[in-house]
């Protein structure tokens, strides 16, 4: 179990890695309401992910804010939590025919960031 800020801070960061190729897929969109609904306070996940879809925030600005709770919540992160924060990038990313480059990239960048922690 993790609080809810971990919660905003992987639903912002979800909603980076959907906007990173330039726009919000219907699978992936279908994909990030399929895995919140098991996680904990994943519906606080689901309003930091359509609240940023909402005022249209930038891929950066949605990726820093969801980074600064996850670092200030870093205790929380045990090992399997941030394989399972990884994992659930993946699948969000595969939700689509295709894993965009920028998606490549940002996941990449979210594992190196995530295992420092």
């Amino acid at each position: 179990m993790y609080s809810p800020d971990v919660s905003l801070g992987i639903g912002s960061v979800v909603y980076a890695l959907t906007k990173a190729d330039g726009r919000l897929q219907r699978e992936e969109m279908q994909t990030v309401k399929e895995v919140f609904v098991d996680e904990p306070h994943g519906d606080l996940a689901l309003y930091s992910f359509f609240l940023r879809e909402n005022i249209g925030e930038s891929v950066e600005d949605a990726y820093s804010f969801g980074m600064r709770r996850l670092i200030e919540k870093r205790a929380e992160l045990s090992e399997p939590l941030k394989k399972r924060f990884v994992d659930i990038l993946i699948r969000v990313a595969r939700a689509h025919d295709t894993v965009s480059c920028e998606e490549r990239e940002l996941i990449q960048r979210f594992t190196d960031q995530i295992q420092r922690l």
